[in-house]
């Protein structure tokens, strides 16, 4: 008998229509009023109820260890056993769909979908979910390949013909490049090539070994067209060579992209290269949240969006920088830029992170009327300063290496919370505008430094627990209580990585990468890093989600989301992600021996 049973949420959504009408014909209604117990340790599992209105405490003992409310399902993963351990109480006057055992496990068995909502591991419901949360499905940065766009096929030459040559295949092919064979090497000569070549007055019958770039930057033929702009924008290139199995199978232009889709980080770019006043390049920033806003809308998860965003973030900070240096202080400097920016997981604008690290020569005066301009200019972008002042205009964050030395050596001797919070910060760092090889050198004291110094490390791990890691029963419980994704998870899988990376000399920034790194040398297991991985990506989602609402109301981004006003997916999701970064935080505690400092 039918009861209006609503199939639109999720797991119900991956249901096909003859699966939805058996499950609805199955379905019954069920009310509970205030403390009725619905489960027991005691009473047979054989139903699944779906909540319609009201809400359902789960306890352990006098414990409350999860909260339900409409939408909500309980107890899938009792329905396989017949029982469960824990008691469901009524917390408010409930009503519910009841769905009877035997059709529930049938639909597990015949849809993996289905099934995967309640059986899953962490890591697959993570990300099995998050693809199906309200995004559209279509062709996008996200799904479409370089292969499914289709490549120019390449065209040969040899290293021993010549510049000539080189220009009339490409006026007769209509090309804006060749490749060039030399052995068993090949490079490619562009169309761009010429402009130097004009200039300096070389002879047309100049071989194009002596001209040609043989370190090619390439893309494999199956790798995501996203990755293929983002590879554009970092290099600030107009092609790539495609690679099949290791061989160039063609080459993959600028315009190519650029007619596949309707939003240009690339043309962002080159208008942040244009720009020769800081009002021109205030306009292109306000583009970057409105790119953000419409590839999130089309599907780009959360960490990919959020390295696009650091390569047009660096093109940005280095061109803002030549406005506002003189060039003997660009000449003579590094502008780096570090936490979140650093590690290429800010999305939107929040606050500034960046220093200076400049020349023994450089004249103090100089270097800071320029780091003022900077960041007065990056406010006026719509980066907020930062409320700690990790900022190029405070002299605590700017001067020589020598200076920088010195800092570095203080934070590592007398380890207070606020000096580990600075070396934290400092080591995500990574140089925008510059001469990045002193940025290189002092990360290279500090790991001397740090060499063998376990309690150190100890003691840097031990920030960890700045924050605590809560479930979801106050929030719940309580309509508005509103929970902060940062604290309560971002920092633990963030700073815990950075810990690791410390220690054992992973040299990447990014969290995504460092858990990569991590996971191959042994220190995490591999199950444990992808599902922190997935659970870092989600709540990086959710607080982009909040944020672009935010920014549509008025409002600035931040990190609290209220969890009783998400869906029933997103409170799943936001659930096992927060269980497995309690079980990330155990297991480095556990490593550090946190328990006993």
């Amino acid at each position: 008998m039918s009861h209006g049973f609503a199939l639109s949420g999720s797991p119900f959504d991956v249901l096909p229509a003859a699966e939805r009408e058996r499950l609805e014909a199955a379905a019954d209604l069920a009310y509970f009023a205030d403390d009725a117990e619905i489960l027991g340790p005691d009473s047979p599992v054989d139903t699944l109820y779906v909540l319609i209105k009201g809400k359902v405490r789960e306890m352990a003992g006098d414990e409350a260890v999860a909260v339900y409310q409409a939408g909500d399902t309980f107890d899938a993963r009792a329905l396989v056993s017949g029982a469960t351990r824990h008691r469901f109480v009524c917390h408010e006057e409930a009503l519910a769909h009841a769905l009877p055992r035997e059709t529930v496990l049938a639909l597990t068995e015949s849809n993996p979908h289905f099934g995967a909502f309640f059986f899953a591991s962490v890591s697959d419901k993570l990300e099995r979910l998050a693809e199906r949360a309200g995004r559209r499905e279509m062709q996008t940065l996200l799904t479409a390949t370089v292969r499914e766009l289709g490549v120019r096929q390449p065209v040969f030459l040899d290293a021993a013909d010549t510049l000539v040559d080189a220009a009339r295949t490409m006026k007769t092919r209509q090309l804006h490049s060749v490749l060039v064979r030399h052995g068993d090497t090949v490079g490619i000569f562009t169309s761009s090539d010429f402009r130097d070549i004009v200039l300096d007055a070389i002879p047309g019958n100049t071989p194009l070994l002596a001209l040609t770039r043989f370190e090619l930057i390439s893309v494999d033929i199956d790798a995501y067209l996203f990755d293929a702009l983002l590879t554009m924008t970092r290099h600030d290139i107009r092609r790539v060579v495609v690679m099949e199995h290791g061989r160039p199978a063609g080459v993959l232009e600028q315009v190519d992209l650029l007619s596949y889709f309707s939003t240009h980080s690339h043309l962002i770019a080159e208008r942040i290269d244009r720009a020769g006043s800081l009002d021109a390049l205030s306009d292109v920033a306000g583009q970057i949240t409105r790119l953000i806003a419409q590839l999130y809308g089309h599907g780009v998860k959360a960490p990919q969006l959020a390295r696009l965003v650091q390569a047009l973030n660096a093109r940005l900070f280095a061109r803002t920088w030549q406005l506002v240096a003189p060039p003997e202080l660009r000449s003579a400097s590094c502008l780096i830029v570090m936490g979140s920016e650093g590690r290429g997981e800010q999305i939107l604008k929040t606050d500034q992170d960046n220093a200076l690290i400049h020349g023994d020569s450089v004249d103090p005066t100089v270097a800071a009327r320029a780091a003022d301009a900077f960041s007065a200019a990056l406010a006026r972008f719509g980066y907020p300063p930062c409320p700690g002042r990790v900022m190029v205009n405070n002299p605590d964050w700017r001067g020589a290496p020598g200076e920088w030395r010195d800092r570095l050596y203080r934070w590592v001797t007398q380890p207070t919370g606020d000096a580990l919070m600075r070396l934290a910060i400092f080591l995500d760092a990574e140089a925008v505008a510059g001469d990045a090889a002193s940025l290189a050198e002092l990360k290279r004291y500090l790991a001397d430094r740090l060499q063998d110094d376990d309690a150190f490390r100890s003691r840097f791990a031990h920030v960890l627990d700045r924050f605590d890691t809560p479930g979801l029963i106050a929030q719940l419980l309580q309509e508005n209580t509103p929970l902060d994704l940062k604290k309560s998870g971002i920092f633990a899988l963030v700073h815990g990585c950075r810990a690791l990376a410390l220690e054992y000399g992973v040299a990447e920034t990014n969290t995504f990468e460092r858990l990569e790194r991590l996971a191959e040398h042994g220190v995490l297991g591999r199950e444990l890093a992808r599902d922190a991985a997935e659970a870092l990506a989600f709540l990086m989602t959710l607080r982009l989600k909040t944020g672009l609402a935010a920014i549509d109301d008025g409002a600035a981004p931040g990190n609290q989301v209220v969890p009783a006003r998400l869906n029933p997916l997103e409170r799943d999701l936001l659930k096992d992600a927060l269980a497995v970064v309690r079980r990330f935080k155990t297991q480095l505690r556990h490593h550090y021996r946190l328990g006993a400092l």
